[in-house]
């Protein structure tokens, strides 16, 4: 404890403010490709057809990537110390089904990001929409094991019975938490050692959901997240392009 209260310079301060600091996605490795994800632009129902055909043949992709064609990606269990968790139990491209918009339903993989943005672009999908499930009811109804979440009392019997009562106003600023680096993975695998790079507030956590969702021995996976540019939060468990990175990498190459 010889340190608090001591000024100390950080150590990552310079290669901070000097802009050499090495975020995830400035990580870049020869024939390094890349993958834009096609998001669904509706929020529940099925995808009915697919059409990558004129995406398959613009230049530089390599491939075009769904539920029909993609390796498969594998559910999660936590393990028992809690340490492989991530919030979205169900896996990218599973099936045809849809259950949120901007669900990922395709990956456009190519030589270069605006190629791969293009390609993006060019994949069409007709879906069979049905009404949104916007209701708590009908959410919980597929999840198990929750119990009682919350339960609402009688505010002003409670109100008028407290013995000590605080009368405050509250407000709340129009500024909100903004990470400045977005979300981002880099897969490299070497033979069968996958070394992600990944912008991680876990990355034992999101290691450990990786190996899990890919069919990889733990000792083969490695994350590494040397600098984050905040994540409010946002960045504790794996997102599905994590996995997506990962299959995609391996699977084209």
């Amino acid at each position: 404890m010889k340190t608090v209260g001591i000024a100390m310079p950080r150590i990552d301060g310079p290669l901070k403010t000097s802009g050499t600091a090495m975020y995830a996605s400035d990580h870049h490795f020869p024939g390094m490709l890349y993958a834009v994800a096609v998001g669904s632009t509706i929020a529940n129902g099925k995808i009915e057809r697919m059409d990558v055909a004129a995406a398959e043949k613009m230049p530089g992709v390599h491939a075009v990537l769904h539920h029909g064609n993609m390796d498969k990606i594998f559910r999660t269990a936590p393990d028992s110390d809690f340490t492989a968790y991530m919030d979205e139990q169900r896996p990218a491209f599973e099936d045809d089904v849809i259950r949120y918009y901007g669900q990922y339903v395709a990956l456009a993989v190519a030589e270069t990001f605006e190629q791969a943005q293009a390609a993006a672009r060019a994949v069409r999908v007709t879906y069979r929409s049905e009404k949104p499930n916007v209701s708590e009811e009908l959410g919980l109804k597929e999840m198990k094991d929750l119990g009682e979440m919350s339960k609402r009392g009688d505010l002003e019997k409670a109100f008028a019975a407290a013995p000590v009562k605080v009368d405050q106003t509250y407000t709340t600023p129009s500024e909100t938490h903004s990470a400045i680096e977005l979300h981002a993975t880099v897969a490299v695998w070497e033979g069968d050692i996958l070394t992600l790079h990944e912008t991680s507030q876990g990355v034992t956590n999101h290691r450990n959901v990786l190996v899990q969702q890919l069919g990889t021995p733990k000792e083969k996976v490695q994350v590494i997240s040397k600098f984050l540019g905040s994540g409010f939060g946002g960045k504790l468990f794996p997102w599905p392009h994590s996995a997506l990175a990962g299959a995609a990498a391996r699977q084209v190459g």
